[in-house]
């Protein structure tokens, strides 16, 4: 039987699996923010099509495949290269970023491919990992998940995993450890890179996951389908939260861009929604004539190189009561190509960067400064900062890479 005899209470989705177990269903008709923007590729189920649009409605493109039936799953790799399942073919294509032509990945004995995830290989030389990637294939009715190489060189092996029926999503987290979204058990799974067994993650309360995503800080997202909602698994444990999205009707695929925005294939209410990571509410990303979208998938961001200059430094010794005063810690913060970065904070402390001064937040101009009072008069801790200065360090958050940078201080003129 298909997977929506172990649940009745999905609607619009039945139809994914429902078809798995049996067959097309002839009577599915396909249905006629804020910078920064996002380059969103969408899955539509029952149009056959996959959308290229960007967040803010400014384009939108039909990207060209071949005889699609009830695409799903969507990854893209660095290259720029797009992996469509292709559930109702039992099959995978891809769609090469040269727009060299669709092709069809040579695997063996799919049946209702879902969930895709692209790993990327490093050698770590010359920056050209083309043909060292590895594509994870969700097998749902195998009830198994699959890799080979994706440029298709290579075999096709099962992964090893325990119990899964019907897996749907996918996700690698940043040591390549591999979730699975075990759909008709109600939980996540990871298989662990280093060979070791499989383990469940800790959630509360899964209905039929689906869609799952990591942001940049290792946080993991999990479309919880049967309820109408998106978790958040906060990376390194913690109590799950509930993404502030409302309206949920049976939510798909999930992708998170380089800033931390969210997006949600809302596939009951044909749409696309975004949360935004500031918090500044949820929105609909304008893409005309949607159809049940199921897969979501974003270009892999590249890191953003910083430059932080500092500038001199006072410092002031008092001795009643005993304290250090150490005025002007200030830093700008900018692209390589000199653009300020607003809105980051710059973290302040001596050159070793062991004992903290004060933190700050950049202004319009990517400027920070704060002021810092030492409860010491300590005369050794006056002496190295008047020779040694201190450091303002940016720890980096996507896509901006980390920088640092070191400023003298002097001894403050006496009135």
């Amino acid at each position: 039987m298909g997977r929506f005899s172990v649940r009745h209470r999905l609607t619009a989705l039945a139809g994914i699996l429902t078809l798995c177990a049996y067959g097309l269903v002839s009577g599915l008709a396909p249905a006629a923010a804020a910078p920064p923007v996002a380059q969103l590729y969408v899955s539509e189920y029952t149009d056959n099509t996959v959308l290229k649009v960007a967040s803010d409605g400014s384009g939108q493109s039909t990207v060209p495949t071949i005889g699609l039936t009830r695409p799903t799953g969507l990854a893209l790799d660095t290259g720029g290269n797009l992996y469509v399942s292709d559930t109702g073919n039992n099959r995978v294509v891809t769609v090469p970023a040269d727009g060299s032509g669709q092709s069809t990945l040579p695997t063996v004995g799919l049946s209702r491919p879902i969930g895709l995830a692209v790993e990327t290989y490093d050698d770590g030389h010359d920056g050209d990992d083309e043909g060292d990637d590895d594509l994870f294939i969700a097998d749902s009715f195998n009830d198994r998940v699959v890799e080979i190489p994706a440029d298709g060189s290579g075999l096709q092996i099962t992964v090893p995993t325990t119990g899964l029926v019907h897996p749907d999503g996918l996700a690698l987290d940043a040591h390549g450890n591999l979730y699975v979204a075990d759909f008709v058990n109600d939980r996540v799974v990871v298989v662990p890179v280093d060979g070791g067994p499989q383990l469940t993650v800790p959630t509360a309360g899964l209905s039929e996951p689906t869609g799952l995503a990591f942001d940049h800080a290792g946080n993991l997202y999990v479309a919880d389908s049967g309820n109408d909602r998106v978790v958040k698994l906060p990376r390194g444990g913690g109590p799950q939260t509930t993404v502030p999205a409302t309206g949920l009707n049976t939510p798909q695929g999930l992708a998170v861009d380089a800033y931390g925005n969210l997006f949600v294939a809302d596939f009951g209410n044909d749409r696309v929604v975004e949360v935004p990571a500031d918090g500044s509410g949820q929105t609909t990303v304008p893409i005309a004539g949607l159809s049940s979208p199921v897969g979501l998938a974003i270009p892999p961001s590249h890191p953003v190189t910083t430059r932080l200059k500092a500038n001199v430094a006072t410092v002031e010794r008092h001795a009643s009561p005993a304290s250090l005063r150490v005025k002007g810690l200030s830093a700008t913060l900018t692209t390589a190509d000199g653009a300020p970065l607003p809105g980051q904070t710059v973290r302040f402390t001596d050159n070793t960067g062991a004992r903290k001064l004060c933190a700050a937040v950049t202004n319009s101009r990517g400027r920070a400064r704060c002021d810092a009072t030492l409860r010491t008069g300590s005369r050794a801790r006056y002496d190295d900062l008047r020779h040694n200065g201190y450091r303002a360090t940016y720890a980096g958050t996507a896509p901006y890479r980390p920088s640092s940078a070191a400023a003298h201080v002097r001894a403050a003129r006496r009135t």
